[in-house]
């Protein structure tokens, strides 16, 4: 199989591949301040933040116009693959915070903060799109300050279609995660296979998957959504028409769990025919596996 080159999105840094980063919306959800910000001293001992905009505040005092942020210590106990945490004058950037402690448990008062989760608590922001960002962790929060979580999943299912990328790349990942998919989606997500994003595409996809697993481990059948007579057909179909990788990878694992003798037999051709190394190894190894269980 062919190794795959890691991409990191701006404001992601490094981490081993053992470990998953925080999601900016578990960040937002996690953190109890938030704050989009500019860095107006980071040379010094402390970096010295501008606000633009509390997002997110629940302590008690809210930060004032300029506060400060101590860092070094957590930079200096940074894990061996992580790079250095710093500040440099002029970057905007989302922090994710909460009030400093000492060791011994007192919280100094005044305007002094502490990254949450070390390197994880700084996004650096973009030149370019960077209002995108602020948007996206602004619509998580709104998300997450509603108590009903019945009504946070609808609110995630509505953001899908959000013509901002990372809002919507990020609520499909959060479905998936919380296993919030249901069969009433399917059809949604169908057409989500038509979208002209790869990312959009490859998240519905992995997110039908779910739902087929979730329903085949609950002995439900999921009928096929209205104008397509068999489902397993139609993801066939995208398997062999779609131009991304990705996509074509993820419909196999799909195809995987509805099972059954033409998508075997398709399976048996795309491993053999398929012109990716690696859509033609995800169906072998499909076809390996049904093969052990028989």
């Amino acid at each position: 199989m062919l190794a795959a080159v890691p991409v990191l999105a701006p404001g992601l840094a490094p981490v081993r591949a053992d470990v998953r980063p925080l999601t900016l919306y578990e960040r937002t959800g996690r953190a109890p301040l938030v704050i989009w910000g500019e860095v107006a001293d980071g040379e010094h001992r402390f970096a010295e933040i501008r606000t633009l905009q509390i997002v997110k505040c629940d302590i008690p005092e809210r930060p004032p116009a300029t506060f400060r942020i101590a860092f070094r210590l957590d930079s200096f106990l940074r894990r061996p693959w992580e790079g250095p945490i710093t500040f440099k004058d002029g970057e905007r950037v989302v922090l994710f915070l909460r009030k400093f402690t000492k060791e011994d448990g007192e919280q100094p008062e005044g305007d002094l903060y502490t990254l949450m989760w070390g390197a994880q608590g700084k996004f650096l922001l973009p030149p370019e799109g960077e209002q995108a960002y602020v948007d996206a962790v602004r619509a998580f929060e709104a998300v997450l300050t509603v108590d009903d979580p019945d009504r946070q999943a609808v609110m995630l299912r509505g953001l899908l279609e959000h013509r901002n990328p990372y809002i919507s790349d990020t609520s499909f990942e959060e479905m998936i995660r919380q296993g919030l998919g249901d069969p009433d989606l399917v059809p949604d997500l169908f057409g989500y296979f038509a979208a002209q994003r790869e990312p959009t595409r490859v998240l519905a996809m992995r997110l039908m998957r779910q739902i087929l697993e979730d329903a085949r481990a609950a002995g439900r059948e999921i009928p096929a959504p209205q104008g397509i007579v068999d489902m397993a057909d139609a993801l066939r179909g995208r398997a062999v028409a779609d131009t991304s990788e990705g996509f074509r990878v993820e419909t196999v694992r799909t195809l995987a769990v509805l099972g059954g003798d033409d998508t075997k037999a398709f399976l048996t051709r795309l491993a053999r025919e398929d012109p990716s190394q690696h859509v033609r190894y995800e169906a072998e190894k499909t076809l390996l596996g049904w093969a052990r269980t028989q």
